[in-house]
């Protein structure tokens, strides 16, 4: 199960870093500061794309496609061969529209889906006003970064947030909340502890980190586990300044309790991996027992979360930009050496 695209770069369920969304915070504050955004405008409107396809019909489906296709020529892209797959159908207009129509449109299945999230989803306001916050502390970070434009839709259970040069597209019906109906059939290729993220409140931590993904440097197949470590608490810390006021649980995507048990030991959490001298270790088993989706720990007690790896490098990457404030995120991500970065860190639980 893909739940992210970012042009041709893919993070699977294993690798997926999205948030828990809960009303609780943690032990730990990040005492972030918050820059000045007073003065920064950001024109922030999602378009309602599932919208045309619930207006579709047998006898019309074709001049609505032709719309679309003519007015989002961006997106009917994205969503035809990104999306759907349809790269194969580009030599018939008229192929990918019937074929949008079985599947998309006639569907009885999909009918049912449109419904759901049209009740839920009648107005996404409180989304777009959290969202242009988060993006006007993008601009102030990334000033000469291009912000896409930003979409909706309804597919069957594809992907959370695909994203291209031009376009941002999230998929409504993978965040319709942990009980939702049809996700009883869906959890069949998805494991059980995963399915609360699938809510509304993690959408702007889940576009936000879209934004940014794959435009971390790293080092590529000589990274050992901390610099993967590393990688991943910069992607921490890049959300820490996105959503300064967002608790550490929202970002990280760990329950409050599991967050709890990371602070109390955080000693025992590093003597761990320097005991079982894992930190230098290019074992991709051992990347993906630490860094990768799980629902708990390998080899750790039972309180000890899945992906406590990047726990641990967002605690190493905070500890670094205390010590050295000056420091824009630019040149943090430009150390792609991990040892380098501990050790200008001073970080020792």
């Amino acid at each position: 199960m893909i739940l992210y695209k970012h042009k041709a770069f893919l993070i699977t369920t294993a690798m997926l870093a999205v948030v828990f969304i809960g009303f609780a915070g943690c032990k730990k504050k990040n005492n972030l500061p918050h820059p000045d955004i007073s003065n920064i405008v950001v024109d922030l409107h999602f378009e309602r794309m599932e919208k045309p396809f619930m207006r579709a019909d047998g006898g019309n489906y074709r001049q609505v496609l032709d719309s679309m296709q003519e007015q989002y020529p961006d997106f009917f892209q994205l969503l035809t061969n990104d999306i759907l797959n349809m790269r194969s159908y580009n030599d018939s207009t008229y192929r990918i529209y019937d074929t949008l129509y079985h599947y998309m449109i006639a569907d009885a299945y999909m009918l049912r889906l449109y419904d759901s999230v049209a009740a839920l989803y009648t107005d996404i306001s409180d989304v777009e006003q959290e969202l242009e916050t988060a993006l006007r502390y993008y601009k102030y970070y990334f000033p000469d970064s291009l912000i896409p434009g930003f979409y909706t839709y309804v597919a069957p259970f594809v992907y959370q947030v695909v994203i291209s040069d031009e376009v941002l597209a999230v998929e409504l019906n993978m965040f319709m909340g942990k009980n939702f109906t049809y996700y009883s059939a869906f959890a069949a290729n998805m494991p059980q502890y995963l399915l609360y993220r699938f809510d509304r409140s993690y959408m702007v931590v889940s576009i936000m980190r879209a934004l940014m993904d794959g435009s971390i440097p790293d080092k590529g197949a000589d990274a050992n586990l901390l610099d993967e470590m590393i990688k991943e608490g910069k992607m921490m810390y890049y959300l820490d300044c996105m959503l300064p006021d967002a608790p550490d649980s929202v970002k990280i995507g760990f329950h409050t309790t599991q967050l709890d048990w990371c602070a109390d030991n955080e000693a025992d959490i590093w003597r761990f991996f320097a005991g079982e001298e894992l930190f230098f270790s290019t074992r991709n088993q051992d990347k993906q027992r630490y860094i990768g989706e799980a629902p708990n720990a390998f080899g750790m007690p039972e309180g000890a979360p899945g992906r406590i790896g990047v726990w641990v490098g967002w605690q190493v990457v905070r500890k670094y930009m205390e010590q050295h404030p000056e420091t824009t995120l630019a040149e943090l991500f430009a150390i792609t050496d991990g040892t380098t970065l501990l050790k200008g860190s001073g970080y020792k639980p």
